[in-house]
C-alpha cells in the first residue's frame, strides 16, 4: 500500500510539471507580446492573429469604397469576395504565412474589380450644396441649377452634362421637349481646400417644364458628366433633387402601402436661403444676418440644435489672419432647442464686416450639430455667400482758376485733381459745370482707380455777368460697378462781370484845343475802342502763358506728391 502511494505522488509531480511547460509556451505565443512579423510563420495562427489580419482586411475594404464611386454590381461582386475572405481566414486552419499570403490575394482581386473602367477622379467632380432644392408645381416651367465644384489638384476641362431623360414619369417629372439637351461648362478649376473650391463653383441650368399628370414627390434628377482631367477622358454620374407639387395631392411618387417594411433615415438640415439687414452690406458696417434652414425629415425631429458660422478668412501673412465678418456679440453660436419634421427655423445674429475686404462675395460657413431620438451629435456643413460693397470715396484738390474774374466773352481756365480715396474704382468720370454765368463742355476722366488721381483742365467761358455772388458749382459724376450713378459737387469763386464804356464820361475828359485842322485830328470814339479791344488781346495771352506754366508746375507737383505716396 505504501508502494501504490509513492507511484501516485510521482504520477502527481509528473502531470504539475507538464502543465507548467504548457502554460509557458502559451504564453510565448500569445499576440500581447509580439506582433505578426515576430510569430513563428510556420505555427497555425491563433485566433487573435486572425482577428488581427481580417481587421487589416476589413480596414482596407472600407478605404475602396470610400474613395471610389462603385456601380451596384461591382459592389456586390466585392461584397461577396470580401466576405468570403473573411469567413475563410477565420475559420480555416492556416499558418502565419498563408494567413497573410491569402490577405494579399483578397486585396489584389478587390483590386483588380476595382480597376474595371473606374476612375479615381470621379470624386472630385461634385455638386455645392450652397443652391438649395428646387421646387415646382405641375404645369409649370422651372430651373433647375447644378452648382459644380472641383476637388481636385488639377482643373478639370470640356465638361459636357447631359440630363438623364425618361418617359417614366416617376422618374423624370418634365416634359420632354428635345432628344439631346447637352450643355458645356469650358473649365472648373482646382482647389487648394474646401472654401477656395465653392469660390470657384461654376454653376448651370436648365428650362424644363413640368409635366401635367406628375406624381407629387421629391424626385432625384440625375445628369451624366463627361470631362477631361490630366488629358485623360473622364465620365461620372450627377444627381440632384426637386420637390414636385401634382395636380392630385393623394397620387405620391411613393406610398407608403408599397414599401414591405419601414426603414429609419438620418434627418438632414438644409440651409435654403438667407437675408441681410440692410440689403446691401458695406465695408466696415454692422448688418442684422438671418439663415433659414429646414428639417428635411418628414419624420424625425431634430433636437438641441447648435449653429456656428465661421466666416472666410482673410489675410495671407499667417500672424495677421482675420475673420471677414465678426459678431456684434462676441459669440457666433446660435441654438435652438428643436425643429419638427419639415419645419423651416430663422435664426439671426448681428455681424459686423471689417473695414478693409474688398468688393466681393465672402463666403460663410454654417456648421450644424444635433441630436434624435435614436442617435446624438449628428452634424450637417452648408454654405452661404454674403456680397461685400464697398462705399466710394472722392476727393478734389485745391482749384487753380485763372483769371479768378472775366467779363462778358472772355475765357477762364479751371484746373483741379479728383483723387479716388475708396477701395473700389471709380467708372466714367466726367465734369460738368452748372451756372447761368459760364459756358463750358463736359470734361471726361475716363475711370479711376483705387488711390489714384486724374487731374481737370477745362475752359470756362462767361456768357452773362452773376449778381455778385461769383460762385460756380463744378459737379462731378461717376457710375458703381452696377452703373448706379453718384454726384459731388466743388464750388469754385470765378466772377464774371459786364464791361460797360461810359460814352458820357470820353466827352467830359477836357481835350486840347486844336491848333490845326491839318496837323492835329481828333482821336475817334472808334479808335478808343480798338486800342482797348487790343489791350484785352494782350492780357489773354499773357495770362493763358501764366496759366500754362501753372498747369505745368501743378502736374510736377502732383506726380512729386504720388511717388512719395508710393515710396
Amino acid at each position: 500500500m505504501k508502494r501504490v502511494k509513492q507511484i501516485l505522488v510521482l504520477i502527481l509531480m509528473v502531470a504539475l510539471l507538464c502543465g507548467n511547460t504548457i502554460t509557458v509556451l502559451a504564453d510565448d505565443d500569445s499576440p500581447n507580446n509580439n506582433s505578426t512579423q515576430n510569430s513563428p510563420s510556420d505555427q497555425y495562427a491563433s485566433k487573435e492573429w486572425k482577428d488581427q489580419i481580417r481587421g487589416e482586411l476589413n480596414r482596407f475594404y472600407t478605404d475602396l469604397k470610400a474613395r471610389y464611386k462603385l456601380t451596384e454590381d461591382k459592389r456586390k461582386r466585392m461584397d461577396k469576395v470580401y466576405n468570403n475572405a473573411m469567413s475563410y481566414m477565420e475559420n480555416a486552419p492556416l499558418t502565419m504565412d498563408e494567413l497573410r499570403d491569402y490577405k494579399n490575394d483578397a486585396q489584389k482581386h478587390l483590386e483588380e474589380i476595382l480597376k474595371e473602367n473606374t476612375s479615381e477622379t470621379e470624386k472630385f467632380l461634385m455638386l455645392s450644396n450652397e443652391v438649395p432644392i428646387t421646387s415646382a408645381q405641375y404645369g409649370e416651367l422651372t430651373f433647375v441649377v447644378l452648382s459644380l465644384i472641383n476637388l481636385g489638384k488639377s482643373d478639370i476641362t470640356d465638361v459636357v452634362i447631359t440630363p438623364t431623360v425618361s418617359n417614366d414619369r416617376t422618374k423624370w417629372p418634365f416634359d420632354i421637349n428635345q432628344a439631346y439637351d447637352a450643355q458645356m461648362l469650358p473649365i472648373i478649376q482646382a482647389s487648394k481646400d474646401i472654401t477656395d473650391a465653392y469660390n470657384k463653383r461654376m454653376d448651370i441650368g436648365w428650362y424644363f417644364a413640368v409635366r401635367q399628370d406628375v406624381l407629387t414627390g421629391c424626385y432625384p434628377l440625375n445628369f451624366h458628366a463627361k470631362y477631361y482631367q490630366n488629358g485623360a477622358l473622364a465620365e461620372t454620374d450627377i444627381t440632384t433633387y426637386i420637390n414636385i407639387k401634382g395636380a392630385d395631392p393623394e397620387k405620391t411618387l411613393i406610398k407608403d402601402e408599397e414599401e414591405p417594411e419601414k426603414k429609419t433615415t438620418n434627418p438632414r438640415i438644409i440651409v435654403t436661403g438667407y437675408r441681410t439687414d440692410p440689403e446691401v452690406v458695406y465695408a466696415g458696417s454692422t448688418f442684422k444676418l438671418t439663415v433659414s434652414v429646414k428639417n428635411t425629415s418628414r419624420e424625425t425631429a431634430v433636437e438641441n440644435v447648435l449653429f456656428n458660422l465661421e466666416a472666410t478668412v482673410e489675410g495671407k501673412d499667417a500672424d495677421a489672419t482675420y475673420s471677414a465678418f465678426l459678431p456684434t456679440s462676441g459669440s457666433s453660436s446660435v441654438y435652438t432647442e428643436r425643429i419638427s419634421p419639415g419645419q423651416t427655423y430663422d435664426m439671426s445674429i448681428e455681424m459686423e464686416a471689417k473695414s478693409d475686404l474688398s468688393q466681393k462675395p465672402y463666403v460663410l460657413t454654417v456648421n450644424m450639430k444635433y441630436d434624435t431620438e435614436d442617435q446624438i451629435n449628428m452634424s450637417d456643413v452648408a454654405h452661404v455667400s454674403v456680397p461685400i460693397k464697398q462705399e466710394a470715396k472722392i476727393d478734389t484738390g485745391a482749384a487753380e482758376i485763372m483769371p479768378e474774374s472775366i467779363s462778358v466773352g472772355e475765357q477762364s481756365n479751371v484746373m483741379f485733381s479728383v483723387f479716388n480715396t475708396g477701395k473700389t474704382t471709380l467708372y466714367n468720370v466726367k465734369v460738368t459745370y452748372e451756372s447761368a454765368t459760364v459756358e463750358s463742355g463736359i470734361t471726361y476722366l475716363g475711370n479711376i482707380s483705387p488711390g489714384a488721381t486724374q487731374n481737370v483742365d477745362s475752359m470756362l467761358t462767361g456768357i452773362a455777368p452773376d449778381t455778385g455772388e461769383g460762385i460756380v458749382k463744378a459737379v462731378i459724376t461717376y457710375e458703381d460697378e452696377a452703373g448706379n450713378e453718384t454726384r459731388f459737387e466743388k464750388d469754385l469763386n470765378l466772377l464774371v462781370y459786364e464791361m460797360v464804356i461810359d460814352e458820357g464820361m470820353m466827352e467830359d475828359m477836357p481835350m486840347e484845343p486844336i491848333e490845326d485842322e491839318n496837323t492835329k485830328k481828333k482821336i475817334p470814339l472808334a479808335g478808343i475802342l480798338g486800342i482797348a479791344a487790343a489791350a484785352i488781346v494782350v492780357i489773354v495771352v499773357v495770362i493763358t502763358i501764366i496759366s500754362k506754366k501753372r498747369k505745368a508746375k501743378k502736374h510736377k507737383e502732383d506726380m512729386d506728391l504720388l511717388d512719395e505716396d508710393d515710396v
